[in-house]
C-alpha cells in the first residue's frame, strides 16, 4: 500500500501525520508526505519521505485579509468562518496547490490519501483519481461545519470537471482519523466513521533535573504559549492571525506569580530575557518536554492549540484555556464544555490567576480530566488504524477492477 499524506499550515500540523506515517512505514508500506514550506520543519529529521509541493497558506491569508492586520481579538472567532473558507477553498490557493500536487501523485501513484483538515487539494486529487481520502482534523477545520465549506468546494469541483455533491459530509465519506476519543473530540461537527487510536507514550526523553527540586508541597502548574505562535514571532511573520507571544508570556508569568503553586512556563524558544520576571516560584524556560512534564502536573495553562489539548487529555491534566488566535477560541470553548477546565476570555493576569485557583480547588475538573485519559487509553493502538486503512485501500482497488 502506498499512502500519500498532504499537510499544510504550521509545523504543528505535521504532528499527527508523523505518528500515522511512522505506523504505516512500520507495517511495511510506502509513505510520501506532500507539504508546504511552513509545515516542512515539523517533518525534518523524522524519517518520513517528504516533498514541498504545496503553497504556504499564510500568503493567501494576508491577501484575503487585506495585508497585515491587527492581532487577534480575544474572545472572538476572528477571522471568522467566511474568511477561513475563502482561503482554504479559494480558487487562488487550490489552483496553485493542484499544480504542485498532481505531478507528485503521478509519480508516487498512491492507493490512499490522508489529508490535513486544512488542506483540500488532496481531496480534489483523490476524487479525480478515484482514491479513498481520509481527514486528520487539525487547525481551524475543527470549528468548521462541513456545510459551510460545501458551496465553495463544489465551485472548485466544477472547475476541475468533477461531480458536485449535495452532501456536506461527502468529503469525509471514508472517515477521519483522530487521537482523541469521540466523546472528547475537538471537532465542532462529528464525522463518521471515526478511526480513533491511542497516541503513543511520550518519547524517551527525561525531565530536566531541576524539576525534581520544585517545591513538592505546592501543585505543579505548567504554562506555555505553543510552538506555532513562538515560531511566527521568531520569523517576524506577523499576520492578522497572530497575537503578541511576549505579551502573552508576560501576562502568564504575572498570573502564576499570584497563585500558590510551583510553576514552569515554556516560551517555545523565545529568549527568556524577553519575558518580564515573575515571583521566585515561577521558573521560565525556553523549552520543556511538554508531554512528559504534563504527566506530573496538576494544571496546564494553555492557549488551547489542538496538539496541546490532546497532550493534556493524554496526561489527564485539567486546563485553564486562554485562547489567542486561529482555532484556539473554538478549542478553548470545547475544553470548557467538556468539563476539562475553564476558559478565560480576555486573558488578563487577574482573570488567569482566578481561573487557576478555581481549577486547582475544584476536584471535579481533575476527575473529568482523568476520565478523559482513561477513555483515551482504552482506544486501540495506531497499528489498528493502519489495518483499517489497508482494508479501505483494498476495497477501493476491488471496485476499480470491477
Amino acid at each position: 500500500m502506498r499512502v500519500l499524506f498532504t499537510v499544510t499550515g504550521a509545523p504543528s500540523h505535521a504532528h499527527e501525520m508523523l505518528v500515522l506515517g511512522r505506523a504505516v512505514l512500520d507495517a511495511g508500506h510506502e509513505v510520501l508526505v506532500a507539504t508546504a514550506p511552513s509545515a516542512a520543519p515539523g517533518l525534518r529529521g523524522r524519517g518520513l519521505p517528504s516533498v514541498e509541493a504545496l503553497p504556504d497558506q499564510a500568503r493567501f491569508w494576508v491577501e484575503r485579509l487585506g495585508g497585515v492586520a491587527p492581532p487577534a481579538r480575544p474572545g472572538t472567532d476572528y477571522p471568522g468562518v467566511a474568511a477561513i473558507v475563502d482561503v482554504i477553498a479559494g480558487r487562488p490557493l487550490l489552483r496553485e496547490a493542484l499544480t504542485g500536487l498532481r505531478p507528485v501523485v503521478d509519480r508516487f501513484r498512491p492507493d490512499l490519501v490522508l489529508r490535513d483538515g486544512m488542506e483540500l487539494a488532496g481531496l480534489l486529487v483523490a476524487e479525480e483519481r478515484g482514491l479513498p481520502c481520509l481527514t486528520v482534523p487539525s487547525g481551524t477545520t475543527n470549528q468548521l461545519d462541513p456545510a459551510a465549506v460545501l458551496p465553495r468546494l463544489n465551485e472548485r469541483r466544477a472547475e476541475q470537471g468533477l461531480p458536485t455533491s449535495a452532501d456536506p459530509l461527502g468529503a469525509h465519506r471514508h472517515g477521519h482519523v483522530d487521537c482523541l476519543p469521540r466523546e472528547y473530540s475537538l471537532l465542532g461537527v462529528p464525522l463518521s466513521p471515526c478511526l480513533a487510536y491511542r497516541p503513543p507514550s511520550p518519547d524517551g526523553r527525561s525531565l530536566p533535573a531541576w524539576v525534581a527540586d520544585l517545591d513538592p508541597s505546592r501543585p505543579l502548574v505548567y504554562g506555555a504559549v505553543g510552538i506555532a505562535l513562538a515560531a511566527l514571532w521568531r520569523r517576524d511573520d506577523v499576520t492578522a492571525l497572530v497575537a503578541d507571544p511576549v505579551e502573552a508570556l508576560g501576562g502568564l508569568v504575572a498570573a502564576l506569580s499570584e497563585v500558590d503553586c510551583a510553576a514552569v512556563v515554556s516560551t517555545g524558544g523565545i529568549p527568556v530575557d524577553r519575558v518580564p520576571p515573575g515571583a521566585p516560584h515561577v521558573r521560565v524556560v525556553e523549552r520543556a518536554p511538554q508531554p512528559l512534564l504534563l504527566e506530573c502536573a496538576q494544571l496546564f495553562v494553555t492557549h488551547a492549540g489542538a496538539n496541546s489539548v490532546r497532550e493534556a487529555v493524554r496526561a489527564g491534566v485539567p486546563m485553564v484555556a486562554a485562547p489567542l488566535f486561529g482555532d484556539q477560541p473554538h478549542n478553548a470553548a470545547r475544553v470548557a464544555a467538556l468539563g476539562l477546565g475553564v476558559r478565560v476570555v480576555d486573558g488578563s493576569p487577574a482573570d488567569l490567576a482566578d481561573a487557576c485557583r478555581t481549577v486547582l480547588a475544584d476536584p471535579r475538573f481533575t476527575a473529568r480530566a482523568r476520565h478523559a485519559r482513561r477513555t483515551l487509553l482504552a482506544l486501540p493502538p495506531v497499528g489498528e488504524v493502519v489495518t483499517r486503512l489497508e482494508q479501505i485501500a483494498d476495497a477501493a482497488r476491488s471496485v476499480a477492477v470491477v
